[in-house]
C-alpha cells in the first residue's frame, strides 16, 4: 500500500519536474528519491513521470495521482492541526484565498482576528475566484473569500457563508464625457472601450453578462489582473473600467465615479470543503466571520450627490 512518505515524495516530484530540485526541498539525496519513486511505480504498475535527459514530465495517470495526493496529504495536516488544536486550545493554521477587492477590509477582519486568536495563523494569498475553488478541491486552501460560487458547488461540494454585496460602477478620466453623470444606463456603454480582467475572474462575467443582457458590446482594450491598474488607466483617459465601489472609492488616482443603471453587484461569500468537518482554527474562524458582519461589511454606501 502507498504510504504518506511516498506521496510526500511524489508530490514534491510532481511539483518541481526535477528530480534534483525535489531532493534538496525534501533534504534528501536524490539517489534515494529515485529509488522511492522507481518503486512506487512498480508498486502500482505504471510509469508516472516521462523521463529524458533534458525533462521530466507527468504521465496522465501521474497527473491523476497528483490530484489525489495533493487532497490526501492536505487531509493528513488537518487531521494533525486538528488534534493539535483540541489538545493545545484553539491553535492553528488557516490558508485563506482572498478576492481582490476585498484586500482592504480583510486586513481590517484578520487584525482583529488576530487579536482575538493569537495562536491561529492566517496565510492571505489573493486570487481570481476560479483559482480559488481549484484550491479548496486541491487542499491548498482552507477557506476563501470567493465572489460568486458556481451553481454545482454550492451546498454540495462547497459551504458557504454569505458576506453581503456591494455595487460595480464605471470609473472614468474625470475630464471624460460620462464623468459629469451621476448614473448612465448600461446600454451607453456599448462601443466603449474598457479595461477588463482576465479570464477567470468572477467581476468580469458580471461585467459581461451585464452588457450582453442590455444589449451592449464594449471593446476590451486593456486586461489586467489589479484594480489599481485599472484606476491608473481610467484615470488618465485610455479607458474606462468597472470596480466594486469600494475599490473605486479609495485613496489613489482621481477618476470620475458613475453609476450604472441597472447596478451590477458582487456577493462576496466565504468558503470551505463541504465534505471535511472544519478544524479548531477554521471553526472558529466562520464564527467570528459569522458573528461580524460590520467588519465585512462596510454597510450602506454613502449617496452620490447630484452632479
Amino acid at each position: 500500500m502507498m504510504g504518506s512518505r511516498q506521496l510526500e515524495y511524489f508530490r514534491a516530484v510532481a511539483r518541481e519536474l526535477h528530480f534534483t530540485r525535489a531532493a534538496e526541498a525534501l533534504q534528501i539525496a536524490q539517489p534515494a528519491l529515485s529509488q522511492q519513486i522507481r518503486k512506487l511505480e512498480r508498486q502500482l504498475g505504471i510509469a508516472l513521470f516521462e523521463r529524458n535527459n533534458h525533462r521530466v514530465e507527468l504521465t496522465p495517470a501521474g497527473s491523476a495521482l497528483l490530484e489525489h495526493a495533493e487532497r490526501i496529504l492536505s487531509d493528513i495536516a488537518a487531521v494533525e492541526d486538528e488534534m493539535r488544536g483540541w489538545a493545545e486550545g484553539t491553535r492553528g493554521r488557516i490558508r485563506l484565498g482572498g478576492a481582490r477587492g476585498l484586500t482592504a477590509r480583510l486586513a481590517r477582519l484578520l487584525a482583529e482576528f488576530s487579536r482575538e486568536y493569537p495562536a491561529i495563523d492566517v496565510e492571505l494569498r489573493e486570487m481570481n475566484t476560479e483559482e480559488m475553488v481549484a484550491g479548496l478541491h486541491a487542499g491548498r486552501l482552507d477557506a476563501a473569500t470567493v465572489v460568486r460560487l458556481p451553481p454545482q458547488e454550492e451546498g454540495r461540494r462547497l459551504d458557504s457563508l454569505p458576506l453581503g454585496e456591494e455595487p460595480l460602477v464605471l470609473i472614468t478620466s474625470e475630464s471624460a464625457p460620462l464623468a459629469s453623470r451621476y448614473r448612465v444606463p448600461v446600454p451607453v456603454l456599448d462601443g466603449t472601450d474598457l479595461v477588463c480582467y482576465p479570464p477567470g475572474s468572477v467581476i468580469r462575467e458580471i461585467v459581461l453578462s451585464a452588457l450582453a443582457d442590455a444589449g451592449a458590446t464594449a471593446r476590451i482594450r486593456f486586461e489586467t489582473r489589479e484594480y489599481s491598474t485599472a484606476r491608473a488607466m481610467a484615470s488618465v483617459g485610455l479607458a474606462a473600467a468597472v470596480v466594486p465601489r469600494s475599490v473605486a472609492e479609495e485613496p489613489g488616482q482621481p477618476v470620475g465615479v458613475v453609476r450604472l443603471d441597472p447596478e451590477p453587484v458582487w456577493a462576496p461569500s466565504l468558503a470551505w470543503p463541504a465534505g471535511r468537518r472544519p478544524g479548531p482554527a477554521l471553526a472558529a474562524f466562520i464564527d467570528f466571520m459569522a458573528g461580524r458582519p460590520d467588519l465585512v461589511s462596510a454597510g450602506p454606501w454613502p449617496a452620490l450627490g447630484d452632479k
